[in-house]
């Protein structure tokens, strides 16, 4: 897979997977991303059937099931990067 850049520096070569967990993310209030961000392992694991049954309800394309394992954990693990609650001194 390449990785091709439009005008703007964006990555045009994005999985459909990624593409969800975007969208989602943009959807999210920034409440719940940060809730989300900060939960710990065993939540998200409590949270992933759930939503893979969201997500796969709410897909029009077909995505091949591979794809869709631990997508509740790539989203979980984006958020962590830019949402997570940090001490500041």
């Amino acid at each position: 897979m390449s990785n091709k850049l439009d005008s703007k520096g964006m990555n045009n070569d994005i999985s459909p997977v990624d593409e969800i967990i975007e969208e989602i993310i943009s959807e999210l209030p920034l409440k719940e991303r940060v809730e989300l961000a900060n939960m710990n392992k065993e939540t998200v694991a409590m949270l992933k059937n759930i939503f893979d049954m969201y997500v796969r309800g709410k897909t029009d394309t077909e995505v091949d099931d591979s794809e869709y394992t631990d997508m509740m954990n790539n989203l979980w693990s984006k958020l962590q990067k830019t949402h997570k609650l940090r001490i500041v001194k």
